[in-house]
């Protein structure tokens, strides 16, 4: 072969080389460009969810308000006005008959404190709170489910009260695992159980996808937002994965 060739084979072969180079970055920008854009689809969802729960929580809050006014002026509000009558009356009775009256007034006291008793039992009961915690994890499963085509199990059992910065806490807690998971597990089911009896909240999340070496943890951004928001609930974190068998998340939290 002579130099011209030569030459030639070099230039296309060169041509050849810049033309892969700029191709292979164009299909990586490509593909930069649609995980940025998933992960901006994932973030714009989970924000519209946490608006939702907060009215959720707002809107339960004052239902319940209004409830124990109700509660307050109907039942507690009349036996007051009872026992107030019976004490005005008290003063212009005969001592014989006032016997018979300071019993009436004994009675009408305890029913008093019977009912406050009910009244503040139900304010600590929490079935607001659970409420609207649980039909916020119920409206982000639903919404994770049509958005991304996974399915998201949720079994919840609430038996004692939760405060309400312990269930945004809890719901940030769930929300950062979403994210977490939309963004890296390439699963298609996802398993949440949390529970909260006698002062111990447990929350289990699990989803089938392609796991990680738990040595091989990198605690970034989300994994760090996890860790931080179970520690200041003084809560244990505790994280079980191994590759192509999925991952699971237990959040174990006292709350006495």
């Amino acid at each position: 072969m002579d130099n011209d060739t030569f030459l030639l084979i070099g230039s296309t072969g060169m041509l050849l080389l810049a033309f892969s180079i700029v191709f292979f970055i164009y299909l990586y920008q490509r593909k930069l460009i649609k995980k940025n854009l998933e992960n901006q689809q994932i973030k714009d969802l989970l924000q519209e969810q946490e608006t939702k729960t907060t009215y959720a929580l707002l809107e339960g809050q004052d239902k319940e308000r209004k409830r124990i006014a109700a509660e307050l002026h109907d039942s507690l509000g009349s036996i007051l006005v009872t026992l107030n009558m019976y004490a005005d009356t008290l003063i212009s009775k005969k001592p014989e008959e006032m016997e018979k009256l300071a019993k009436k007034i004994s009675e009408t006291a305890q029913l008093a404190n019977e009912e406050t008793r009910k009244i503040s039992h139900s304010l600590d009961s929490g079935m607001l709170k659970h409420f609207g915690l649980e039909a916020a994890i119920h409206q982000l499963s639903e919404a994770v489910s049509a958005a991304r085509n996974i399915k998201f199990e949720v079994n919840i059992q609430l038996h004692d009260a939760l405060s309400t910065e312990t269930s945004l806490e809890v719901y940030r807690i769930i929300q950062e695992l979403v994210n977490n998971t939309l963004k890296h597990a390439q699963c298609s089911t996802i398993r949440l159980d949390l529970t909260h009896i006698k002062g111990s909240l447990n929350l289990i999340f699990e989803d089938n996808g392609i796991g990680f070496k738990k040595e091989e943890i990198q605690f970034g951004m989300g994994l760090k937002n996890i860790e931080n928001r179970v520690n200041k609930l003084d809560g244990e974190l505790t994280i079980d994965s191994s590759p192509e068998k999925g991952s699971a998340f237990i959040v174990e939290i006292s709350t006495v």
